[in-house]
């Protein structure tokens, strides 16, 4: 623990302490009960305490909201310095009365949960949470019949009943992720669903309060405005990513995203560098473009506006391994392989004490060293994840063995048997979500046993799992990355080169080999024997009988070229019999991700393509605020905060349309 914090906590105790005496033997009229108040010990006073809170009582050893808040940055600048555990204790002693004191610690303890994925650190981190959302509960403003009815005036709120709004929000968001998790069940999936939802309103009803309401003091309003700017953005980006049939379903019950708008409003939260949660916002911003835009789409992210960030944070945070990390992922998506495997090994170095921190360094080592086809660096790495991360040990087994593959392929043939028992644990060790199997388990499950079906072999399996992984936009930075692999393609190629003359054969390895052999062509920007190859799986698609998934990807990778030589007519054309043709194979859902993503950039370049509808609201509801019913006007567009100096954003709100309309 710091030594300012521990100062506060000791001189706020002594207060507390003398105060909850006096009140005691005041209250007590028989030498029995006068005999009792001065035997307070420690553990009564905690007691006491919690009691007078829940009485909404005002003690003057517990923290204000200013002490609060600012204890709360205090343990988020220990956090990003690696010291993980002197900022969850310097949470703790206020949790039970402290908004802030509980949000803090609600969250770190959900970090942990989901680094190690333990069923105790998961039931320790939703007592947490439940803990949080109650004192946050017990801290917002009390709804009566007649503010169901008609819209209340915020500016009878206090303070901090508004930021407690805003910090039960947040906790609730925490809780439903963390509910998916908890018990993967479909009661829990719908209760998560169901929080979000009321999340979703809190957000909105936080809205409202920053535009409606009259502010005393502005540093805690520019406190509140970051919140609500980090999760009017975050929900926007996070809806914004998802493929259009959810989203209809999504704008059905009352929900909305605009990616430009969640970009803006996350700018607008990180410039507030005074802040409590600037350094949150930029966190958001980076790992969509790094990460979101990578594995849930095409790559579009702004790596040069990540870099800006990350460089700041650096500045702010030398030491801090999870920016560390974010910055050799930018070197990674730069075609810097070298640069990116130094920098992640010093974000392991340079922390020790939450080594879960280390599984995401171990899991983008794996993949830099497959672009080098570095195969053996490539194995350690899978096999620390195989043996230790619990995230998802199919996943992480069937790739270990693809790599053991391809190392026996080039002259380790020993590593037969290894590999055959690998493949053969996979299937038992898939894990379910609401009922429904992961879909990238379910597509190592079946590769596992089609290795077992033709006899312990499959065709080149790491460099099907990059591709699957999408990380040939990153190897397409580096010619020389590009052409290793293709040369390992190639050589595979001519020895199927013959298999479609054999009538009846099955030709799934051969379109895998023709569109590995095509993206490598799309990577070198020749793009006429990219199209060549694509097209030869197209017309061999009656005879792919299992990897079904190679022809509606196959169409994608043909749009992307379409898209790229700008002809976006016929890029329409060849996306919607992927996404509506196809049904059912393990990786629908990354296809589904990957269509809505070019879509995006094909409405970008002026292309006009029926989509829903986006609302003119960054949350748009049918119910306009929690718990309340009434016609409510549509909410305004969050102005930029008056008190705020004038600044350059990072994501221009270029095509915000109306949404940036005010009345």
């Amino acid at each position: 623990m710091s030594v300012e914090v521990k100062e506060v906590k000791q001189t706020r105790f002594q207060k507390l302490k003398k105060k909850v005496k006096i009140s005691k033997i005041t209250k007590s009229d028989s030498k029995k009960g006068q005999k009792d108040a001065e035997k307070i010990n420690k553990h009564q006073l905690d007691h006491y305490a919690f009691e007078d809170a829940l009485d909404g009582l005002h003690i003057d050893g517990l923290p204000s909201l200013d002490e609060s808040i600012k204890e709360a940055k205090i343990a988020l600048d220990l956090f990003l310095q690696n010291k993980f555990a002197a900022s969850l204790d310097s949470l703790v002693p206020w949790s039970h009365v402290s908004t802030y004191h509980a949000l803090g610690k609600g969250t770190m303890l959900f970090m942990q949960a989901l680094l190690t994925m333990e069923a105790k650190e998961i039931e320790k981190a939703a007592e947490a949470l439940r803990q949080a959302v109650d004192v946050c509960q017990r801290k917002r403003k009390k709804h009566t019949v007649s503010k169901m009815i008609r819209r209340p005036d915020y500016n009878l709120y206090t303070e901090e009943e508004v930021h407690a709004e805003l910090c039960y929000a947040e906790c609730l968001l925490l809780t439903a992720v963390l509910t998916f998790v908890e018990d993967q069940s479909l009661v829990n999936f719908v209760r998560g669903s169901l929080r979000i939802r009321t999340c979703y309103h809190s957000y909105k009803e936080c809205m409202h309060i920053l535009e409606t309401r009259r502010w005393g003091n502005e540093l805690r309003k520019k406190h509140f405005e970051s919140g609500v700017r980090m999760g009017v953005g975050a929900f926007n980006l996070m809806i914004s990513q998802l493929p259009t049939k959810v989203l209809k379903l999504l704008e059905f019950i009352g929900f909305s995203g605009n990616r430009q708008l969640g970009l803006k409003e996350l700018d607008e939260g990180y410039a507030m560098k005074e802040s409590l949660r600037s350094p949150l916002c930029a966190l958001i911003l980076v790992t969509f473009h790094t990460l979101v835009t990578y594995i849930f789409g095409c790559g579009d992210g702004d790596i040069d506006a990540s870099e800006i960030i990350v460089n700041d944070m650096l500045v702010r945070y030398p030491e801090a391994a999870l920016f560390i990390f974010l910055s050799g992922r930018i070197k990674q998506l730069r075609g810097q392989i070298d640069d990116a495997i130094t920098t992640y090994q010093h974000s392991i170095n340079v922390q020790q004490e939450w080594k879960q921190f280390h599984y995401l360094c171990y899991w983008e080592l794996l993949w830099c060293n497959c672009f080098k086809c570095d195969w053996a660096e490539a194995a350690k790495c899978s096999d620390i994840l195989r043996n230790e991360c619990k995230w998802s040990p199919a996943i992480y087994t069937y790739v270990h063995a693809s790599i053991l593959y391809m190392m026996m392929e080039e002259g380790h043939p020993e590593l037969r048997d290894t590999i055959t028992e690998l493949m053969a644990k996979v299937p038992s060790l898939k894990q379910r979500l609401a009922g429904k199997s992961i879909p990238l388990e379910k597509y190592v499950v079946r590769k596992s046993n089609k290795f077992a079906a033709q006899g312990g072999r499959l065709i080149v399996p790491a460099l099907e799992l990059l591709y699957i992984w999408n990380s040939f936009p990153m190897i397409a930075k580096s010619r020389e990355l590009t052409e290793n692999i293709l040369c390992r393609v190639n050589n595979v190629f001519s020895h199927l080169e013959d298999a479609k003359d054999i009538e009846n054969r099955p030709l799934d390895d051969y379109c895998l080999i023709l569109l590995l052999r095509g993206v490598c062509y799309t990577s070198l920007n020749r793009h006429m024997q990219a199209e060549d190859c694509f097209r030869e799986i197209i017309s061999c698609e009656k005879r792919v009988k299992e990897d079904i998934y190679l022809i509606p990807f196959t169409m994608t990778e043909l749009a992307l070229i379409k898209m790229k030589t700008s002809d976006g007519a016929e890029a329409k054309e060849l996306l919607e019999p992927a996404r509506h043709n196809y049904r059912g194979y393990p990786l629908e859902t990354i296809l589904h991700f990957r269509v809505h993503s070019i879509l995006r950039q094909l409405r970008a370049k002026g292309h006009v393509i029926p989509t829903p509808s986006p609302k003119l609201t960054p949350l748009h509801s049918p119910d306009p605020s929690p718990n309340r019913g009434g016609d409510i006007p549509e909410f305004p567009y969050l102005k930029e905060s008056p008190t705020l100096p004038s600044k350059r954003l990072l994501h221009p709100p270029s095509d915000l349309g109306s949404c940036v309309s005010l009345p």
